[in-house]
């Protein structure tokens, strides 16, 4: 599934790749050395509690879930430097790559059972994946691999729904998953979204519902999809 690799060790060499590249770029700049070494020593912690290694490269137990979820939100919070990293050197591919790398890390913590607690460069992969594609398919399956990071992260009953604060990706997380599920077509997943987001962020799904039926009263889009539409604004 390329909308998110999901193999730590595939993670893992786009990660590698991207500290190089940002090396590579300001070899002089003492601040990026020492935060790519402080980047590959989390990937490393990381990749050895993901693939069931202690640090005698021995085999050892599954590391515990609250181990893998504060090494990899720990990992994830480094990596808007990589990002960085890459896209100044203007290289357009990798920086496609780390994305897909960023979403697959999110989603892998959450099928471990983590919670993924550092959502920005998360919502941000995502929200980049979804504006470099068209296809309805590729839409449908970023937006079920949104709902499950979705589901495993939660700022809190007194946050949800603000924008501010440390709730803000989360909230922008939800109102992206409405967009990529409109954009798929797919109904199911558009009830899903919908749903979710009249329980988490309420007041700003009739905004998406009017501008989605808006776009889609010019005519060419089927007429089940516009059914779903007209439901939920009937609500």
């Amino acid at each position: 599934m390329r909308e998110a690799n999901l193999d730590i060790e595939a993670i893992g060499n786009v990660f590698s790749a991207a500290i190089e590249v940002m090396i590579d770029a300001r070899p002089d700049d003492t601040m990026v050395v020492e935060g790519s070494h402080s980047i590959r020593y989390a990937l490393v912690r990381f990749a050895q509690l993901a693939m069931g290694k202690g640090s005698d490269q021995g085999a050892a137990d599954p590391a515990p879930v609250e181990d893998l979820e504060a090494v990899g939100n720990q990992l994830l919070g480094l990596t808007p430097d990589l990002v960085s990293g890459v896209e100044n050197s203007g290289l357009v591919e990798e920086l496609k790559q780390l994305r897909h790398a960023i979403a697959g890390l999110a989603v892998w913590l959450a099928r471990s059972g983590a919670q993924v607690q550092c959502l920005d460069p998360v919502a941000n992969a995502f929200a980049a994946l979804a504006n470099d594609t068209d296809e309805p398919e590729r839409l449908t399956r970023l937006g079920y691999l949104m709902e499950e990071v979705i589901s495993a992260s939660d700022p809190g009953e007194e946050s949800r729904g603000s924008a501010y604060g440390s709730s803000r990706s989360w909230y922008v997380m939800h109102i992206n998953w409405g967009i990529v599920a409109t954009r798929s077509l797919d109904t199911t997943l558009m009830k899903r979204a919908f749903d979710g987001m009249s329980k988490n962020v309420p007041a700003d799904l009739p905004a998406l519902l009017r501008q989605a039926m808006s776009k889609m009263e010019q005519g060419g889009y089927p007429e089940d999809v516009k059914a779903v539409i007209r439901a939920y604004q009937d609500r």
